[in-house]
């Protein structure tokens, strides 16, 4: 089967349909992520992102459902009070891009949800709501880093934790002036067009090796891959899994990351790895077995308690150069 943008839409718009033949509350669907772009494949795997909005409080948030191997259904859903103030959404890093494509309507009850779009679209690309978005990011990212710097009694495990989170904040304060927040998978592809874009292509070089992209090897990938694999596989038959981790979800990312690694993209292989695989660890908590294989992964890549200065300088100066560009993008536009 031929997995193509159309395809995907097909599959969406039939899937609403047999959910809106049931009793149910919903009052609008939308598609969100890279579903409604030109490439939604990598590695020949995709999701197709939808938002549900209910009338009524939802009994779950989120839900990923199968529909091939290579395919899933990730849906979130929310209550219609989450857009009563919808021009807040103007400053929403996330949903509010996908609230200004104006054709990922799958359904809408009285033309509520394009009421809303016009409402978001409005002045959403505006200097002062580029900025409130790439700024959240940055305050996450600085108030992440007073808490690695802090003399807490926490374990390395712990700590390596919220040093991936900071990254991923500090990275998207600069991807989000010009564009989405940053996805998994598409971490260490789309940085580098954010990074050129604003005059500062060198921070691809130093975002790669905060990550440790420097040790990284096509060698090194295909020893620790069956570990990755297993730890996703475990995470997922737990009841506490998070739907980023579903079973559903195993050739989203594992498939992604083959193709990644065997084709000319290696360095974007780590990230979708961190990221999931400390999600699963965190899963797994009760197991000293995978606590300890995760470990040996990071020291593989020469992450240990005896680097944690040094990683910690690094990511200093790091989130320093997203503080200068919002810094600049004030002074620019007079803010």
């Amino acid at each position: 089967m031929r997995i193509n943008s159309e395809m995907l839409t097909k599959t969406a718009r039939d899937h609403v349909t047999r959910r809106l033949r049931q009793p149910n509350d919903i009052v609008a669907v939308y598609l969100t992520g890279s579903v409604t772009s030109e490439e939604p494949l990598l590695g020949g795997t995709t999701d197709i992102d939808m938002v549900f909005v209910h009338k009524e409080e939802p009994a779950q948030s989120r839900e990923v459902l199968r529909v091939t191997y290579e395919v899933s259904l990730d849906i979130e859903h929310h209550h219609q009070s989450y857009y009563t103030y919808h021009r807040r959404l103007r400053q929403n890093p996330w949903i509010g891009f996908s609230l200004c494509n104006h054709n990922n309507i799958l359904h809408d009850t009285d033309h509520w949800l394009e009421f809303i779009q016009a409402g978001v679209s409005s002045q959403f690309d505006t200097p002062e709501n580029i900025h409130a978005r790439a700024q959240k990011f940055n305050e996450k990212a600085r108030q992440q880093w007073f808490d690695l710097n802090d003399e807490q009694q926490v374990s390395f495990q712990e700590w390596m934790d919220l040093y991936f989170k900071t990254i991923g904040a500090a990275a998207n304060t600069i991807a989000a002036l010009n564009g989405p927040a940053l996805t998994i998978r598409r971490f260490m592809i789309a940085f580098p067009e954010r990074a050129q874009a604003l005059g500062q292509a060198h921070l691809s070089g130093e975002l790669a090796r905060l990550i440790g992209n420097d040790k990284m090897s096509l060698e090194l990938y295909r020893d620790w891959r069956p570990a990755w694999e297993f730890a996703l596989q475990c995470a997922s038959a737990r009841p506490n899994c998070p739907p980023n981790l579903s079973r559903h979800r195993k050739g989203y990312f594992l498939n992604c990351c083959d193709a990644l690694a065997e084709g000319d993209a290696l360095y974007a292989v780590l990230w979708p790895m961190f990221e999931t695989w400390r999600q699963a660890s965190g899963v797994l908590a009760d197991e000293p077995a995978q606590q300890e294989t995760w470990l040996q992964f990071l020291a593989a890549l020469d992450f240990v308690p005896e680097r944690k200065d040094d990683l910690l300088q690094a990511l200093d100066h790091f989130i320093d150069v997203g503080d200068n560009l919002l810094r600049d993008y004030r002074q620019n536009y007079g803010l």
